[in-house]
């Protein structure tokens, strides 16, 4: 027992440094981080550490999403959400928002390429019951969880083309990211929703998100200057398409 107990021991410290080296190699887009990744899932699948064993097959889903394989992605989320713990609702509703992520994605590619509109509503409505299953099982105190995933939900009611069902969520995000300290991740949703106003016509709701979004930028000072640019070249596209003449 002694000697079981200890090789299993040394098969979690090593499967913890290949996670480590997995999110490393992912990190600086090295395509090696599968190989890395599947090690370490493999570890602790022969231990018997199903848990543990959850972690790797999550990032195993993002490198694949991050590879474009929404496949491999979508069936190595699946396979997190199955072995993680009863009780972990972090995991169990990141996995899901990471499913929706996926169908997210399928969207896009089918927008891309012309696919039929029924296409393209199956996967908005695939992405719709991930996230918001993901929403359902975040804790009330996981603020930056439901600040991603309420910003997903704006996205996609938003490509859907139903900005009354999208704005809701926008504004939930918005508030979730001030409660954490985010200004930064505030001012990106603010942009997203003046960018989704504009095209809708409404200047002056899109004018004042512009302008909310460029004050919490600022706050990052010269580091933010991309940014603050890109926010001063949105606000002046709304005042031309809101004064053509």
């Amino acid at each position: 027992r002694h000697t079981r107990l200890v090789s299993s021991w040394s098969s979690d410290v090593c499967s913890s440094d290949l996670h480590d080296l997995g999110e490393v190699q992912r990190e600086i887009g090295r395509r090696e981080c599968v190989t890395t990744y599947r090690e370490s899932f493999d570890l602790l699948q022969r231990i018997g550490d199903r848990p543990g064993a959850a972690v790797p097959a999550f990032n195993l889903g993002n490198a694949y999403l991050g590879l474009q394989d929404l496949t491999e992605a979508e069936r190595w989320y699946r396979r997190s959400l199955e072995l993680s713990a009863e009780g972990d609702w972090i995991h169990h509703a990141g996995s899901l928002a990471q499913l929706g992520n996926v169908a997210q994605e399928r969207f896009r590619e089918a927008r891309r390429v012309g696919q039929p509109k029924a296409v393209l509503l199956r996967h908005l409505n695939d992405a719709l019951g991930s996230y918001h299953q993901a929403l359902e099982m975040t804790p009330p105190d996981a603020i930056g969880y439901l600040a991603v995933t309420h910003n997903a939900l704006g996205a996609i009611y938003g490509d859907a083309g139903q900005l009354d069902r999208a704005l809701p969520h926008y504004r939930e995000a918005v508030r979730f990211h001030e409660s954490a300290g985010n200004l930064y991740g505030a001012a990106q949703t603010r942009y997203n929703v003046a960018l989704a106003l504009l095209d809708a016509g409404r200047f002056a709701d899109a004018r004042d998100y512009a302008h909310a979004a460029l004050r919490n930028f600022q706050t990052y000072g010269a580091g933010a200057q991309e940014v603050i640019d890109k926010t001063l070249d949105l606000i002046a596209r709304i005042d031309k398409a809101s004064h053509p003449h």
